[in-house]
Order: C-alpha cells, then structure tokens, then sequence
C-alpha cells in the first residue's frame, strides 16, 4: 500500500479557538473602525490578507498596525483555547502507527506556538505557518509546502480542513481533502472529497 501522510489544519480542527478569535478579531475591529460584517467569511484565512482586504485604500503602516494588534490580541488569549474533540488520540495514533503528519495553519509561528501549547497539541517541527509561505490559503503554496516537508507528493496527502480557504487551497495544491464539520456546515464545504462529523472518522475514510 502506498504511504500516505496527514496535513491538518489547526483553528476548528486540531483546536476549539473560537471564543479567543471572536474576542480579539471584535477588539482590534472596534479599535481600528472595522465594520464586524466586512470580517465575515475569512475563517481560515491569514490575519494579513484578511486585514489587507478590508483595509484597502488605508496607509501600509496603519495596515501593519493593525497586523500586528490583532496578532498580539491572539496570542495572549488562550482562555478557552483546548483540543478538538478525538485530536489527541487521533494524533497519538498516527504517531504510533508511524504515519506520517505536520500542522499546515494560517497561523504565525508565535501564534501556533501559543495555540497548541495552549491546547495541549504537538506542534512538529516540520509545520507549515503563514510565515514561511508567500501567499497562504485560499493559494495552494501552504499544502505544497506540508507534502513536500513530509517528503510526500501532494497526492499522496490527506488535508484535514474546517473552513472553505483551506479547502481551496487543499485541492488547489493537489491534496484529498477531508472537511471538518466544526465551523462550518457539509453545504459550506462542498469541494471537499470526504466530511468528518468528528476526527475519528477520519482513518477509517482513508482506509488505515
């Protein structure tokens, strides 16, 4: 059987984040004049490209301002910030069976680094964070990155996803994609190639 290899998002996947996210994106959007409707639907989406949509037309440093307020906001909010449902045993599995898997986020490094400590979740060292690419998700170069840091080919790759930028960006980059029912609906998610109702599903859908 050809080896596979797992590439899971983190926030709505591997982690309940969504009160510390609400908290911090609703403080820096009132802070900044931020209407909160413009922030609807950019789940899964970097802090800079959202911000750098909603901002258009404002000055680079205010820009910049407003990325690094909101990241710093994310980072001291872990109140609430726990595992996903199945996580950690799926993930002590994997590691047991010698499967291999690494974290592909729309995180910053400090940020992943404070969410799964927080959530009590390995952070590998080979994880992808929107640091290390050019263009994160929806832009496939995320995923590519994941497969090739586990050594794999794209199509040899099951992406884990709760949010529709991550599955763009999953089957974009050539991955089967595996979508999350957490914060999104089977409706939201209609490109992906499987849905989980919970993270146990997912080795028996990719027949280990």
């Amino acid at each position: 059987m050809k080896k596979i290899g797992f590439l899971f998002d983190l926030d709505g996947t591997l982690i309940n984040s969504q009160a510390a996210v609400f908290n911090s994106w609703v403080t820096m959007a009132n802070e900044a004049g931020i209407p909160l409707e413009a922030l609807a639907g950019h789940h899964g989406v970097p802090a800079e490209q959202t911000l750098r949509k909603v901002l258009a037309g404002r000055e680079e440093a205010e820009i910049q301002k407003w990325i690094r307020r909101v990241t710093d906001l994310e980072i001291a909010d872990v109140d609430g910030v726990h595992a996903a449902p199945g996580a950690l045993e799926l993930l002590t599995e994997l590691n047991d069976r010698e499967i291999p898997w690494t974290i592909v986020t729309s995180c910053t490094t400090d940020l992943a680094i404070a969410r799964t400590r927080a959530g009590k979740i390995p952070m590998p060292a080979n994880s992808v964070t929107f640091d290390q690419v050019t263009r994160g998700k929806p832009f496939p170069e995320p995923f590519i990155l994941g497969a090739d840091r586990l050594g794999l080919q794209t199509d040899l790759c099951w992406a884990v996803e709760d949010a529709p930028g991550g599955v763009t960006s999953a089957k974009e980059a050539g991955c089967t994609v595996a979508g999350v029912l957490t914060t999104h609906t089977r409706e939201e998610l209609p490109h992906a190639d499987h849905h989980l109702e919970h993270l146990n599903q997912l080795l028996g859908k990719a027949g280990l």
